[in-house]
């Protein structure tokens, strides 16, 4: 019987000093924004801040159906892009989830004489392009609100960031979001 005290004394008292810790870490989920074209990261402050978008270029004819199977690039002028992010950012943006659609990709990009590049497929039969499947960073989506078929989501990466140029490709070539990562001082 005394045996049996302590035991739920100790249980006690391990969910009295567990339970505050773990609603302490507990995280910052943000609420939708109003506008549901742009693409957001939380600031140290919690609020969400639109990434500005640039425009790529590519010799793909992306807008036709490909007669073969090539290969090329998307590029971006800029050797750096102007915003710059820490790899601990969280990054937000509103997608549609229907069957055959995809979230924006997150693209690890190259420089290349003065502009960052990230190779890209026209396959043949098809319209449009594909990126590089090395190139994309394997995101973790989370969806946070639905309303019909949008969803407000949180794109988080397997990993961190390393130190880069990236951006956050859709369908629209002008409206690419991008960020360079930095290494964090130590």
């Amino acid at each position: 019987m005394a045996r049996r005290k302590r035991y739920l004394k100790a249980a006690v008292l391990c969910l009295v000093i567990w339970v505050p810790s773990t609603s302490a870490q507990q995280e910052f989920l943000p609420s939708p924004p109003a506008d549901h074209s742009l693409i957001y990261v939380l600031d140290q402050q919690n609020k969400l801040i639109s990434l500005p978008f640039e425009t790529a270029t590519t010799p793909l004819r992306a807008e036709q159906v490909a007669r073969s199977t090539s290969t090329s690039y998307l590029e971006l002028k800029g050797e750096h892009s102007a915003t710059v992010l820490l790899a601990t950012q969280r990054i937000f943006l509103f997608t549609i989830d229907r069957g055959g659609a995809h979230p924006p990709l997150l693209v690890w990009l190259t420089p290349h004489r003065g502009a960052r590049r990230v190779p890209a497929i026209a396959q043949r039969g098809i319209a449009g392009f594909a990126i590089s499947s090395s190139e994309i960073v394997r995101p973790i989506p989370r969806g946070l609100a639905k309303n019909g078929d949008e969803v407000f989501m949180e794109l988080r990466p397997r990993v961190s960031l390393m130190p880069g140029e990236y951006a956050i490709i859709g369908n629209d070539l002008t409206r690419v979001a991008t960020f360079r990562v930095i290494a964090a001082a130590d």
